[in-house]
């Protein structure tokens, strides 16, 4: 279990300092000053302005730290993406900030799951085995009221539906004792 807790923090670790060295090399405008993640609409109406002439000289440097700074926060749960979807729209457009950033929430928020996955299950399963199986209850009986409130109205035919509620009821079910 430690070795989990020691990887975990080793990617957060590995990830900021590959972020700081992404942002490092960014100068922003004349001035080379520390970027930072924006904590509210003033400091983000700075950022906004000291990016934008970088932004028009350096398109392809300046998506990727978006991209980079914006997996980051979402990867590993820092609020404050909403600031970040701003600026997106400042520095490329409303429409291309608007499909970048849903993209990257997209991407982000598969990363942060599939990091929970990997190194904190057990972690959570072994500090606190009471509430995952209260939880894993709910959860099953949800899934039961659910496929028997379907299952009258489904279509069995395999043309027109390959799989029944109850299939994935079954695959439910062993995925919740599989732990």
């Amino acid at each position: 279990m430690w070795r989990r807790l020691c990887g975990l923090l080793f990617v957060f670790a590995a990830s900021t300092a590959a972020l700081w060295l992404l942002s490092a090399r960014l100068s922003a405008g004349q001035a080379r000053r520390p970027l930072r993640f924006p904590s509210d609409l003033e400091e983000l109406r700075e950022l906004a302005e000291a990016l934008r002439d970088y932004e028009r000289q350096h398109r392809g440097a300046a998506l990727a730290l978006f991209c980079a700074a914006y997996l980051y926060k979402q990867s590993f749960a820092i609020p404050g993406s909403s600031l970040l979807n701003v600026l997106a729209g400042a520095l490329f457009g409303p429409w291309t900030g608007l499909v970048l950033c849903s993209a990257l929430t997209s991407v982000g928020a598969t990363l942060c799951y599939l990091l929970s996955g990997t190194f904190g299950k057990h972690f959570i399963i072994s500090y606190f085995p009471d509430r995952v199986a209260l939880l894993q209850r709910k959860v099953l009986h949800r899934i039961i009221s659910s496929v028997c409130r379907q299952e009258p109205f489904c279509h069995r035919s395999p043309l027109w539906m390959p799989f029944s509620p109850g299939t994935r009821c079954s695959n439910c079910w062993r995925w919740l004792w599989r732990l």
